[in-house]
């Protein structure tokens, strides 16, 4: 359980950094999304991984330039991640504004 805590504070902790180191309000979306998510106790490692994919997916889309930091915080959120959700998320769920 502590351990579980703790990789829920190290991804909460990387989203909150992250969505306060853009004003890009098309990457902040999912972020809030995702840690919001994480507030109501969904799985850290499922919640890492599409927080992540979502924000690879914007930055390809959009041919976004993230900062040297941004880009470590990304990749630190990315390794939290599920494996299977990184590679098998197909619709990005987080991006789906309609479930706001």
């Amino acid at each position: 359980m502590t351990e579980k805590n703790n990789q829920l504070d190290v991804v909460k902790s990387l989203i909150k950094k992250f969505y306060n180191s853009t004003e890009n309000d098309e990457l902040r979306t999912p972020l809030l999304k995702a840690y919001n998510r994480l507030e109501d106790g969904a799985d850290v490692g499922d919640i890492a991984a599409h927080a992540a994919s979502a924000v690879n997916y914007l930055r390809k889309a959009d041919n976004l330039t993230l900062s040297s930091e941004q880009e470590d915080t990304w990749r630190q959120l990315r390794d939290m991640g599920t494996a299977d959700v990184l590679y098998h998320d197909p619709k990005n769920n987080l991006l789906n504004l309609d479930e706001m």
